[in-house]
């Protein structure tokens, strides 16, 4: 399975499973002694771990009251797809395209995702359509790129969760999505693939631009929607 990080460390995994799975919700303080007897882990490395969540910005520090899991608004989400928007397009566009093998990997992951959707399986859909994108991205020399949407993915992972679980539609179009996805990377269609993602985050913006109204701010509203053309394509249609 490909991780989302360059810096993979299975105890900041296991603790962002359980902020991803619900069992610590957004605003909840992290009970360390509880926690560390959940993952059978001493305090020590406990503490390391929740220090670099919070360095990520995926925990707060609480006066006098240890961590707690970092509460995002729909102003801070919308943010994040901004992020994505941008980060997401450079790396797509800088992949090397997979041999066949990797395309098998690719169909393999997808077909985990289509399983995982019939079941009703959110987290197993999540995992899947993490591997998914995250196998896509490791393709890109752009590890930086790549390990700050890893960041940005996990801030979000709580609110991803919470929109599979209320949306059935979304849960199977993420599958469909993905195929159209496949055949883009087959056809070494990068810029393709890149308006492929764009519509692939539209439902969730769309629902984070809807929730705040006429009260979101010039500035959020000119955040980029969708990926600039890249050089060539701008070119070719002017």
């Amino acid at each position: 399975m490909a991780h989302d990080s360059f810096n993979h460390d299975p105890l900041t995994d296991a603790l962002c499973t359980l902020i991803r799975t619900g069992e610590l919700s957004p605003g909840e303080r992290v009970d360390q002694r509880i926690i560390s007897e959940r993952l059978k882990v001493s305090r020590t490395p406990l503490r390391e771990a929740l220090r670099a969540l919070e360095s990520d910005g995926i925990l707060t520090r609480v006066p006098n009251a240890g961590y707690a899991v970092a509460k995002l608004s729909a102003t801070d989400l919308l943010q994040c797809y901004s992020m994505r928007t941008l980060l997401e397009a450079e790396v797509l566009r800088s992949i090397s395209w997979p041999d066949s093998d990797g395309i098998a990997k690719l169909e393999a992951l997808n077909e985990d995702c289509r399983a995982a959707a019939r079941a009703d399986d959110i987290e197993g859909l999540i995992e899947a359509n993490r591997a998914f994108h995250f196998l896509m991205f490791s393709w890109s020399p752009l590890t930086m790129f790549v390990n700050e949407i890893g960041r940005i993915w996990r801030l979000s992972d709580p609110y991803r969760a919470l929109h599979y679980q209320s949306n059935s539609d979304r849960r199977k179009r993420a599958v469909v999505d993905h195929d159209a996805m496949i055949a883009a990377v087959e056809a070494a269609d990068a810029d393709e693939l890149v308006a492929l993602m764009d519509r692939h985050r539209s439902g969730s913006r769309t629902m984070l631009q809807s929730m705040l109204g006429p009260s979101a701010s010039p500035a959020l509203l000119r955040l980029p929607q969708e990926a600039p053309l890249s050089q060539g394509s701008h070119l070719s249609a002017s």
